[in-house]
């Protein structure tokens, strides 16, 4: 058997931290999860939304707002205030994609923390051009037929779900020359055209800031939980000790006293005979030892005396014998 120099407080102690070092990262990997899914349901969340507001400004066609000369429009119509003002109020049209953008751009100057943008690799305006992390979740989508496509760029959690055209979308994305005049007036008949339902339109993008998960950890665990930690810890240590170390150590010394004949006192009293308890069972055992070892010890003697004895009546015998021999 290897003889080892470490004692077994030492090795359960290296145990425990090697126990809460696997409990610990496995608690990490966790959390991590977690926070991924919690992540990615706050970016499915946002582009529910986009895609419901898409969906309603869609039933209608375009909808129609009210702004200055100067605001974005596809078309624009004018109208002359009831009152005594003679001023005229404008509105513009803004089709499904349009509204989406300008929706975008209002939640970007917002203090939402989720941004969104939607963009394709055939954009018809071009400040919907995709960013690096954009191009790769449109080729992923193109290539893979996946519905998602999720990254960390820098500090920021970035997802991309895949948006097709329907029927609804052809009439300003399909022929060209069958698209309304304000769509070319605007944008021209270059880009953003030629696509059939069922077409792959683009992607609406969500940028969410992500803090780093052992940040998001330490914001919730403080002195207490620390603490607790600690105490767990000491209380295990305290109990191995109390429960294990300390009665072996005397078990331990009390067999070396027994090995060397000296008298030792072990303690069974209140141990059934029939324990559980393998501390307890191993007590008896060298209680039995003892006794055994005792009983042995107590007959070598007497054997020893008896032996003595025979000796001794043995000299007399000869010591006698030779006297008689020599009267004769």
């Amino acid at each position: 058997m290897k003889k080892s120099k470490v004692s077994i407080s030492s090795k359960f102690a290296a145990l425990l931290l090697v126990i809460i070092a696997l409990n610990g990262y496995a608690y990490y990997l966790i959390l991590q999860n977690i926070y991924l899914q919690e992540l990615k349901a706050q970016a499915q969340t946002v582009v529910g939304n986009v895609e419901a507001f898409g969906t309603w400004v869609a039933q209608g066609g375009r909808v129609w707002v009210k702004g200055k000369s100067s605001d974005s429009f596809l078309s624009q119509e004018s109208f002359a205030q009831l009152d005594d003002s003679q001023e005229q109020v404008h509105f513009f049209s803004k089709n499904p994609a349009l509204a989406q953008r300008e929706f975008s751009e209002v939640v970007a100057k917002s203090s939402s923390p989720a941004k969104f943008r939607m963009t394709s690799q055939n954009v018809m305006n071009p400040v919907n051009a995709p960013d690096a992390f954009e191009l790769t979740a449109l080729g992923k989508v193109g290539a893979t037929g996946v519905a998602e496509y999720t990254d960390f760029v820098g500090d920021d959690y970035r997802y991309a779900k895949a948006v097709y055209h329907n029927q609804s979308c052809i009439a300003c994305h399909g022929d060209a020359s069958k698209a309304p005049a304000d769509v070319i007036s605007r944008y021209g008949s270059q880009h953003g055209f030629g696509f059939k339902a069922g077409d792959l339109a683009g992607v609406i993008s969500v940028t969410i800031p992500a803090r780093r998960l052992y940040e998001s950890i330490w914001s919730f665990v403080g002195i207490k939980e620390l603490a607790l930690i600690l105490s767990s810890i000491v209380l295990a240590l305290w109990f191995v000790r109390s429960a294990l170390i300390v009665p072996i150590k005397r078990l331990t010394e009390a067999a070396h006293d027994i090995s060397t004949g000296k008298d030792t006192l072990i303690d069974t009293e209140g141990i059934d005979v029939n324990t559980k308890n393998e501390l307890h069972q191993l007590t008896l055992a060298i209680s039995r030892m003892k006794n055994s070892t005792n009983i042995a010890i107590k007959k070598m003697r007497e054997a020893k005396t008896a032996a003595v004895d025979i000796l001794a009546k043995a000299k007399v015998a000869v010591a006698k014998a030779r006297e008689d021999s020599q009267d004769k």
